[in-house]
């Protein structure tokens, strides 16, 4: 039955009335109403068209609003005139058609939706907190993915752009091994003759330019000697990439002629350091080596090349080829080429990627048949530039994204059930402005608006959390990560982070709409419809959405223990070596030019300096020792070789190379690896003395199965010592094949110190160059790294991995015991009369919390179930993700099992005893 005297209230807009007359004239047009109301009904009409009909048939609703008025008092407007005043306003509001009846009285919804959420502090300050969490962490996240892997390059279409690479066709990207007439390049770079011959036959490509690292030896701004990361680039680098100098010009073919090259570009960075952006810089020269060179431009502020890197480059300067790089006759059949160039061209209008890659397989094919014993096995590969920069990346990249994607999606269905619980308080006000002709769009938007102001609060306090998100996420990637530099919240991202905010408010106010917005009159205006009940529906899709929030935090905290126990597990592997503090010095000893004898004098020249730098290290306060060796483990570099054995001659597949190091005696106890039989290097162990070499395990094993390694012969050398496996290359990878020769018998002209100190190594490292100083005056450090930070690069990806997921499965976590909450806490309020019946009725507290906790336990059974199972399923996903971690690690799940449980009982402890501590008197009292 119909609450008629509060309809009457509302229909005529009557404030609270004091005086008994007044409430009998109420009263008697409530009698009225239920009497046509009643005859409506036996006449067919449904309860909502009943109640309309009733309200029409009495005419003299201004009479009657009169009477109430006088009768209430003389000090009051009257009811006529308030409906005279609102019937003048809205004829002087202005109509706007359809836009009118959709839009019109907006204002009024955002000033209801405004005080809906004040009046429910509590469930909206939740509500906004797991949404701003949401948006910040998306939209932090996806910045970093839009920067990295979904923005395009930064050149002018870059979709034209491609990289050509040279291959051994096995997909290692290296071609051959130091094999006379064969070429060594590593990551697919041809050769120089290669590139030179391409550049001159080729027909897809508008231009191909060669790039190639360099270092530039130079003074830095405390007249020390430094280095300049240089790169070097053929005059069509610029015209390729469509990128002009900021200043000045680019470079041009003449340049590339040895005697004429000296010319350099300057990055932005660069020019404002050394030279405070003067604006003339045009025309000076600069100091690189044992040469003045001219400076003919400087790039623009955001330009650089390569795009990924820990350290940008300084200074771009001309290719200047030598005869032997340009020609094959010229390099002579016995040339090993370590480095090669890495290509990039542009295509020419109407060469799709396809076409351009069979007409370099053909012109390859014509190349081979000129040269057939130059690169036997390689193979040319023409791919996207985008797609090569960013390929390596992009798969860890979607991963992030999908994981936040979760995230956002646990937190709208968070936030969703807290607002059909809200809806069901609203639902009685919806009721009676829909029987007083309210249209089903009026009640729909005002949800919508709520919902919308809902997340537009949110969204601005997520941007806030997205600021600070990728400021710390920017100082935390790892730095080969391509376009790092370009990580930040532009105009792209706020884009993005502002749809979402309208497409969360939308979702989270769709199912109250859907639920609520079907108003059952008779139940919403009853005196027993006064209590914030939900429908079967509601709770239903309440249940649900409690369920899906602990299904999704288990999809993520299984993901999250898999991170977190693939990177415990990688970094549990011992390397073989003691890599913590040991601080790692590059240093460049003289060359030896001349005939023999002067060579041979100037190489004891420079092992007598290297002694003497040693000496001068080790006396540094701090400094436990000091060691040589030819290459620096865990820093990628590596020096494989052919191995040459008696009797089998000469091993030449990759699966057979060895990885060399020119050592001094100590290095091996330096770096603690453990010696298994015979004896370490010695200072016994000259130039003028048989050549000896110490192998690791792994070598003796692959070279001389089931044999007795010591006494063996190998590359010339007697094997006298095997000592433990190391992995030089890092955790992830198998231990190598080593070989240790004296440095005193090997010809490395690139050596690093390797300095083992008592405590933090760069507490030493401006001492210890003094040393080297003091005996190489104008050595160039291009970098001071510790073995730490190698190994710190070599696992960064992972360790960023494991940081963000186990940071959301934590919010996961979070978010789902605030829902099992949120709804416990709802639903006690809801069966709060029930719980009083049964308190009354004999039932104990104890009884009472059994059942909320029931209820919690059957919900966390059913989302645990589907999100292991899910998780279990779809674990095959991130297996490539993974270092010694099986996708169904049932440690993995036996924790996130028992980690949700405790988490969704302890959510259900507060309100299952709220339940438990309900005084039936005082509930049955105000029923």
């Amino acid at each position: 039955m119909p609450d008629w005297k509060r309809l009457v209230r509302v229909h005529l807009k009557l404030p609270p009335l004091h005086n008994q007359r007044a409430e009998r004239i109420v009263e008697e047009i409530a009698g009225q109403l239920d009497d046509l109301y009643q005859e409506a009904l036996r006449e067919g009409a449904s309860p909502r068209k009943a109640v309309r009909a009733a309200f029409a048939q009495i005419e003299n609703w201004d009479e009657l609003s009169a009477r109430i008025t006088d009768a209430e008092g003389p000090n009051r407007m009257s009811a006529v005139d308030q409906r005279r005043e609102d019937a003048r306003d809205r004829a002087s509001a202005p109509r706007g058609g359809v836009l009118h009846r959709l839009f019109g009285g907006i204002g009024m919804d955002v000033r209801l939706g405004l005080r809906r959420l004040a009046a429910a502090r509590t469930s909206t300050a939740i509500a906004v907190a797991v949404l701003a969490l949401a948006i910040g962490a998306g939209t932090a996240v996806f910045s970093v993915v839009d920067a990295v892997a979904l923005r395009g390059l930064p050149f002018d279409e870059y979709d034209r752009l491609a990289a050509v690479l040279e291959t051994d066709g096995k997909g290692s990207g290296r071609i051959g091994a130091a094999i006379p007439g064969l070429s060594l390049t590593p990551d697919g770079n041809p050769t120089e003759t290669t590139y030179f011959d391409w550049r001159r036959m080729q027909t897809a490509f508008d231009g191909l330019a060669a790039i190639q690292p360099s270092s530039l030896r130079m003074r830095n701004e405390l007249n020390e000697p430094a280095t300049a990361l240089g790169l070097r680039v053929s005059a069509e680098f610029f015209a390729v990439l469509r990128v002009a100098p900021l200043i000045g010009r680019p470079f041009r073919a003449s340049d590339e002629v040895v005697g004429q090259h000296r010319v350099a570009i300057l990055s932005y960075a660069f020019w404002q350091r050394q030279f405070g952006g003067a604006p003339d810089v045009v025309g000076r020269t600069m100091q690189f080596g044992d040469a003045r060179w001219q400076i003919v431009g400087v790039m623009p502020r955001h330009f650089t090349y390569p795009l990924g890197g820990a350290r940008q480059t300084e200074v771009y300067i001309p290719l200047a080829p030598t005869n032997g790089e340009r020609s094959r006759a010229a390099a002579g059949t016995g040339r090993v080429q370590l480095a090669g160039y890495a290509v990039i061209g542009r295509l020419r209008p109407g060469v799709s990627f396809a076409q351009a890659a069979e007409r370099m397989k053909t012109l390859e094919a014509a190349i081979d048949a000129q040269n057939p014993n130059w690169r036997p096995g390689a193979q040319v590969e023409v791919r996207p530039l985008n797609e090569h920069v960013v390929g390596n990346v992009r798969a860890w990249m979607v991963l992030l994204l999908g994981a936040v994607g979760l995230v956002v999606v646990l937190a709208c269905a968070n936030v969703a059930n807290l607002r059909l619980a809200q809806a069901a308080i609203a639902a009685r006000d919806v009721a009676i402005c829909a029987a007083l002709g309210a249209s089903r769009w009026r009640t729909t938007r005002a949800f919508l608006v709520e919902n919308l102001l809902l997340a537009g609060s949110s969204a601005t306090l997520g941007m806030l959390l997205a600021w600070g998100g990728v400021q710390v996420l920017a100082r935390t990637l790892p730095r080969e990560l391509p376009r790092v530099a370009a990580v930040a919240i532009d105009v792209r991202v706020l884009g993005v982070a502002v749809l979402a905010a309208l497409v969360t408010g939308l979702l989270v106010g769709l199912a109250p709409a859907a639920l609520h917005l079907r108003p059952r009159l008779s139940e919403a205006t009853s005196s027993g419809g006064s209590r914030a009940t939900r429908g079967r529906g509601a709770k239903r899709i309440g249940n649900a959405l409690v369920v899906g929030e602990i299904a999704l935090a288990s999809l993520l905290l299984v993901g999250a223990g898999l991170f977190v126990a693939s990177f415990a597990r990688l970094m549990s592997v011992d390397p073989g070596f003691d890599y913590r503090h040991v601080l790692a010095l590059r240093i460049t000893r003289p060359a030896a030019l001349g005939n023999t004898r002067e060579r041979d004098a100037a190489r004891q020249r420079g092992l007598a300096m290297i002694e003497q730098a040693r000496s001068a290290v080790r006396a540094v306060p701090g400094v436990l020792g000091a060691e040589v060796i030819g290459g620096v483990p865990l820093s990628g570099v590596r020096f494989s070789l052919p191995v040459a054995l008696p009797n089998r001659g000469e091993l030449t597949k990759d699966e057979d190379l060895a990885d060399v190091h020119a050592v001094t005696p100590g290095y091996l106890a330096l770096m603690r690896v453990p010696l298994l039989r015979g004896r370490h290097l010695s200072v016994a162990d000259r130039a003028d003395t048989p050549r000896v070499v110490v192998v690791s395990q792994e070598a003796a094993r692959r070279y001389w199965p089931g044999q007795d390694a010591l006494g063996q012969q190998v590359n010339g050398a007697e094997v006298v010592g095997i000592v433990g496996n190391i992995r030089q290359q890092g955790p992830e990878l198998p231990p190598g094949r080593e070989m240790y020769f004296p440095l005193t018998q090997a010809g490395v002209p690139t050596i690093t110190l390797m300095v083992r100190t008592a405590g933090d190594p760069m507490t030493v490292v401006r001492a210890a160059k003094k040393a080297v100083w003091s005996v190489f005056p104008e050595q160039r450090f291009d970098e001071t790294v510790t073995l730490e930070g190698f190994m710190d690069r070599l696992t960064a990806k992972r360790r960023f991995l494991m940081a963000l997921l186990t940071l959301f499965g934590a919010l996961g976590l979070v978010i789902a015991a605030a829902g099992v909450y949120a709804m416990l806490a709802h639903r006690v309020v809801e069966r709060r009369r029930e719980i009083g019946v049964r308190l009354a009725l004999g039932a104990t507290p104890q009884g009472v919390v059994r059942m909320v906790l029931g209820q919690a336990l059957v919900l966390l059974g059913l989302g645990l179930a589907i999100g292991l199972g899910a998780a279990w399923q779809f674990g095959a996903g991130v297996k490539a993700f993974l270092f010694g971690t099986e996708p169904a690690d049932p440690l993995v799940f036996a924790v996130t099992l028992v980690g949700l449980g405790v988490a969704g009982v302890l959510a259900a402890v507060a309100p299952a005893r709220r339940a438990s501590r309900v005084d039936p008197i005082v509930t049955l009292r105000c029923e």
